[in-house]
């Protein structure tokens, strides 16, 4: 899970899919792709062996926002995939494959995934994913709240274990402070945990 930042770096996702990792990665509204994929038109060169023309595609990109906006109502789904510090955390979510644009080339195929809000439905967020075509809207959406979770483990590691409070100058310094705090914050969750659930089972 990654946000904007990453998520618009198609060069972020190529080295993620590289390293045959899975990603949801939020991307802007204005993030090319294509329903179909392309055809591609070859990069021209002169007598001299310069470059008068690079690789484009023969077909025009169109937005994450155009696709969502231009998809059928009926592929909305209402889902609570997660719990919030108020409460459930429920969104309507939508699903479409699409060809990932890299460079201003066609290449994956890939989940494109909406999240809009219940209260403003034009409050919507765009994701994309490499995960497998039989992966369920359901997951999609659980992976996609998780940044939540992410920050707040970053939050209570700073906190309570000082994952942010270092003064070194060199890589293996930053590496094993780093590795200290969050090994002492995992253990510190662990004992939470197992607090809460003796106070569960002695309710």
């Amino acid at each position: 899970m990654a946000d904007e930042v990453y998520g618009n770096a198609d060069h972020f996702r190529a080295a993620v899919s590289a390293h045959q990792c899975q990603y949801v990665v939020t991307v802007s509204t204005c993030t090319p792709v294509w329903l179909r994929r392309p055809e591609v038109q070859a990069a021209r060169y002169s007598a001299q062996g310069r470059l008068r023309c690079k690789a484009r595609a023969t077909a025009p990109a169109e937005t994450v926002a155009q696709v969502v906006a231009a998809g059928p109502p009926t592929k909305w789904q209402r889902l609570t995939v997660a719990e919030g510090e108020k409460g459930p955390i429920t969104y309507d979510w939508a699903r479409q494959r699409v060809i990932e644009s890299r460079d201003g080339l066609p290449e994956d195929e890939v989940w494109l995934l909406a999240r809009r809000s219940i209260k403003d439905q034009s409050d919507i967020a765009y994701y994309l994913s490499n995960a497998g075509i039989e992966t369920l809207l359901s997951t999609l959406a659980q992976v996609a709240t998780r940044r939540w979770s992410i920050e707040r483990c970053f939050k209570e590691a700073k906190g309570q274990a000082g994952l942010d409070e270092y003064e070194v100058r060199l890589w293996h310094s930053w590496y094993r402070h780093i590795t200290l705090v969050m090994m002492a914050h995992a253990w510190l969750a662990s004992v939470r945990g197992r607090a809460e659930q003796k106070k569960g089972c002695a309710q």
